[in-house]
């Protein structure tokens, strides 16, 4: 636990325990003043819109706007979860397959590109036939197609 969070949970604790010994006169003006202010916001920005928020005793609930109470979340809101959870896992892992897949492929058409520029190379020139028989030529073929290329 870093700083910033050991000082959020003791400022959460302090203002528990201190809403709980506020004479009934403050709450009722407190949430008095928090009605009015729910009032003055437009209708279309209090729209429903489920949010995530940590209660008092720090349960996670489900809050459907500002105005609204909270609710407990459903079954629901955790295989939501889950599933983002597991699409976060599955996506990048098959992206990645296929990067590696594709460039399986690439370095094979490489490969094949060279041993056809080699054959084309054999049969355009006019070679002796002691030459194919040399361990040598093959690499001879391979450095003379490569130096063309560069």
């Amino acid at each position: 636990m870093n700083n910033e969070e050991l000082i959020a949970r003791l400022a959460r604790e302090a203002l528990d325990e201190s809403v709980e010994r506020l004479p009934w006169r403050v709450t009722h003006r407190l949430a008095t003043a928090r009605e009015a202010a729910l009032a003055r916001i437009p209708a279309e920005a209090r729209a429903a819109v489920p949010t995530l928020a940590v209660a008092g005793n720090g349960q996670l609930v489900v809050a459907a706007c500002a105005g609204s109470p909270p609710q407990a979340p459903s079954p629901r809101d955790g295989r939501r979860h889950f599933g983002l959870g597991l699409a976060a896992i599955v996506v990048p892992v098959l992206v990645v397959a296929a990067v590696l897949y594709a460039i399986s492929e690439w370095d094979s058409q490489l490969r094949a590109d060279d041993i056809a520029d080699v054959d084309a190379a054999v049969l355009v020139d006019e070679v002796p036939i002691s030459a194919y028989a040399d361990r040598g030529f093959g690499v001879f073929l391979r450095n003379v197609s490569r130096g063309e290329r560069e």
